[in-house]
């Protein structure tokens, strides 16, 4: 007993001084902030001030993936749970707006180390929840766009700005505005023209609109119950020029919630539930076109995001097809971002196909725009009037009153349309063949609009029609007196009221007395002669001057307006008047109009579309270091900011 006394006594005594091996700390990346309060550095800091401040972060020379749990970073290994990036395991940063790259100076070092494992899993194609922790996405956004400033690689950058755009929604209006930027650094102007038409209509500016708001003001205004608004809440919006116009946003709502509901009645005719249908779309997409492992983090994260997607884009279709029937012409783009065929195959069969079929039942209960949306909606698509404009010239009826009536009625819905002095004038040149009078009067309503328009256009009337008008040179000075009374004093009303006198018969009644002219001519027979030589040779001056009205008529109409000779162009800009009279019908069609039109204009001036076009841009280039008129899709485009640094 003694003996194992001493031996305990030995062992106790070695083991002082000996501490006791620590376990190694477990990775906590929960932010301690996220529990105190949170001083959050002053937005108003100057970027050179945040541009100097240099980062430092623990180098990361390289990650390895061993397995689904243990990732290797550098040359210490970090235990990672397979859930990783779940259940609050993402660093709390508070949110706040950022502007560059530069803001990751401001994150603590667990913020630090976390972004550093989240973009280096972006990169082999993981994609973590972040729980609303957007400013790691802002970062990486600012973080590829740096990178793209060494490499310079625009697919690269289009591929990632829109793969994070897709995963982190946020991000994808600011990722496609900082894109456009970088591909007219570089000279990609097919880019650019490809992102502005596929993204044409949407707003994207440095203030995001709050889907919050706009949801629960739909809500109301529809008085949608939970059911729809469950089926609302499903789609991410976002803005554009269409559905801004409340009109049309709320038709555009009612046939998308329409179209759900058939939907749902459609799957649950085959004995199942829209619910399970779209998941098992989203599943093909997630695994054929991600490449997501089945049960995976990033798989469940997939399936929600997507799901969600196929929402948005039968939502985008139900624009689109309200579009169609109001006549806007610009469509916006449908498209999960997908490429593999068989899961193409699955969002087309399954959801494109059947909304199609929907929708060519349900068209015929949608409410037309009113007068107001009418109004709206012209003056964004400035040949938008042409679609009614066909409509009544192919149902008239032998009517010229009613036809010049309806012109009047389109003309005062374009009212907001630069343009609106081109519905009067094809009007005119429509309504020449049946009456004379009516294509007066409304050539007089083309000059009232175009005399109030930015630029005076003083479109002529081809040669051929105005012979149909006009059978005589008192006729053509009658009109003419008529157009320069109006352009002196402005009085409109006296200039339609006086068109009638145009065409009024005048003569005068001659009664001549043949016996006296019998005497005359006996005892004048000299003078009779003379005259009878006379009267041949003004009947030869008659005749030549008939002549020459047949050759050429001409409508002179002259603006006493001593300002219309003066350009509005700074003095840089070398243009003759070919140059600012195209500059002018860009203008009148919001700086985008169809190529096939401006080849028009272009031979109408005798030049080609081609040279007109390049002579412009070079005489801008040196100024605007970039080209003024771009070519996108069918269209030529002009940027209104660069239009603006041409105006003195």
């Amino acid at each position: 007993m003694t003996i194992l006394i001493i031996i305990g006594i030995i062992i106790f005594l070695g083991s002082i001084g000996k501490k006791k091996p620590s376990p190694p700390p477990k990775k906590n990346y929960y932010d301690p902030a996220k529990k105190q309060q949170i001083k959050v550095t002053s937005i108003l800091v100057e970027n050179n001030l945040k541009n100097s401040i240099k980062i430092e972060t623990e180098p990361v020379l390289k990650v390895e993936s061993k397995d689904d749990s243990i990732i290797d970073v550098g040359s210490q290994s970090t235990i990672i749970e397979p859930d990783y990036g779940l259940n609050s395991k993402v660093p709390y940063w508070s949110h706040a707006y950022v502007y560059s790259y530069s803001e990751i100076n401001y994150a603590t070092a667990q913020q630090k180390k976390f972004y550093q494992y989240f973009k280096d899993s972006f990169l082999k194609g993981e994609y973590l929840e972040l729980e609303g922790n957007t400013n790691y996405a802002f970062i990486l956004l600012f973080d590829l766009l740096n990178e793209f400033d060494k490499h310079k690689n625009v697919t690269q950058l289009e591929s990632f700005v829109e793969i994070l755009g897709n995963h982190y929604p946020k991000t994808k209006t600011y990722g496609v505005n900082f894109l456009i930027k970088k591909m007219q650094e570089v000279g990609d102007t097919e880019g650019v023209a490809r992102l502005r038409e596929d993204h044409y209509d949407y707003q994207y500016s440095q203030v995001s609109y709050s889907t919050f708001e706009w949801r629960n003001k739909y809500k109301k205004k529809l008085d949608l119950v939970k059911e729809e608004t469950g089926i609302l809440d499903k789609i991410w919006f976002s803005t554009n020029n269409f559905v801004s116009i409340e009109y049309c946003c709320i038709e555009v709502i009612k046939l998308y919630l329409q179209t759900i509901k058939r939907i749902s009645q459609t799957y649950s005719e085959d004995d199942t539930t829209i619910e399970n249908e779209f998941e098992e779309i989203a599943d093909v997409i997630v695994r054929k076109h991600y490449r997501f492992r089945k049960g995976s983090n990033n798989y469940n994260y997939g399936m929600k995001t997507c799901e969600n997607e196929l929402y948005t884009n039968i939502f985008k279709y139900c624009e689109n097809t309200i579009r169609e029937l109001y006549g806007h012409k610009r469509k916006i783009k449908i498209d999960l971002y997908i490429t593999t065929p068989e899961a193409r195959a699955e969002f087309e069969t399954k959801i494109l196909n059947k909304v199609s079929e929907i929708h060519s039942e349900l068209i015929s209960g949608i409410a037309l725009p009113d007068e107001t949306t009418e109004i709206v909606l012209n003056s964004l698509n400035t040949t938008r009037w042409k679609i009614k404009f066909e409509q009544m010239t192919s149902e008239y009826n032998s009517s010229p009153s009613k036809f010049v009536q309806k012109v009047i009625e389109l003309g005062a819905l374009n009212k907001e349309n630069p343009s609106v002095e081109n519905v009067f004038f094809e009007a005119s040149k429509f309504i020449s063949k049946y009456d004379k009078e009516s294509a007066l009067t409304l050539y007089l309503h083309y000059l009232y609009h175009d005399l109030k328009s930015a630029t005076f256009d003083n479109k002529q009337l081809t040669k051929t029609i105005q012979k149909s008008l006009f059978k005589n040179s008192e006729q053509i000075e009658s009109f003419e007196n008529i157009v320069s009374a109006y352009i002196e004093n402005k009085d409109f009303e006296k200039a339609l009221s006086s068109v009638s006198q145009v065409y009024a018969v005048k003569r005068k009644k001659i009664q001549l007395d043949k016996t006296l002219i019998k005497e005359v001519q006996e005892q004048h027979s000299g003078t009779v002669e003379l005259l009878n030589e006379y009267l041949q040779d003004e009947n030869e001056v008659v005749e030549n001057k008939a002549e020459m009205i047949n050759e050429e008529i001409e409508i002179k109409v002259v603006q006493n307006n001593e300002q219309a000779s003066i350009s509005i162009y700074l003095n840089d800009f070398p243009f003759k008047p070919i140059h600012t009279s195209a500059l002018e019908i860009f203008v009148k069609n919001n700086f985008s109009m169809l190529q096939s039109e401006f080849e028009d204009f272009a031979k109408s001036k005798g030049a080609f579309k081609n040279q007109l076009i390049e002579s412009i841009n070079e005489m801008c280039y040196e100024i605007l270091d970039d080209v003024l008129i771009e070519e996108d899709e069918d269209y030529y485009t002009i940027d209104n900011n660069y239009y603006q640094k041409l105006l003195a």
